[in-house]
């Protein structure tokens, strides 16, 4: 547990380190954080780059955003889209199986309903992100101009 808590706060010191405006800082880590919750596995930094590029974001921040979406937080991100996939549209499975024939299988009746929940849970995530990513780097830049001024 010490080694993951030192992972992020790594991480942390990481963001607050890149040299750009706070805005675009969080936008490129709320970019990555978003995307990480998506079932898009192959396409996590490609459409990250992409959202971020077109918002004017951080790249490097995006980077370190997609760090959220990893082997350990997958089952649950995924089981979560998934559940709210069902909510919206799809029949629920009555039946799971966990090897790889029957996620083969059953590759459509999982993976819509998982991409179609991630959206908004992808959102909420964009959101939280990027206002607690603003709203610390804007008091950190604050706290380094009145420790500069006096």
């Amino acid at each position: 547990m010490k080694k993951i808590l030192r992972f992020f706060k790594l991480q942390s010191y990481k963001v607050i380190r890149i040299k750009d405006f706070p805005e675009s800082v969080a936008i490129g880590l709320a970019w990555g954080a978003a995307i990480s919750v998506t079932p898009a596995l192959g396409l996590h930094l490609i459409v990250c780059y992409i959202g971020t590029w077109v918002m004017r974001g951080n790249l490097i921040a995006a980077t370190v955003g997609t760090v959220l979406g990893n082997p350990w937080t997958f089952p649950f991100f995924f089981y979560l889209d998934y559940k709210i996939g069902v909510l919206f549209y799809f029949d629920k499975m009555e039946k799971y199986e966990f090897n790889l024939s029957f996620l083969f299988q059953n590759f459509e009746k999982l993976f819509f309903p998982t991409l179609i929940g991630s959206i908004p849970v992808a959102i909420l995530v964009w959101l939280i992100t990027y206002y607690l990513t603003k709203i610390i780097l804007v008091k950190r830049l604050n706290e380094k101009k009145n420790k500069i001024g006096s």
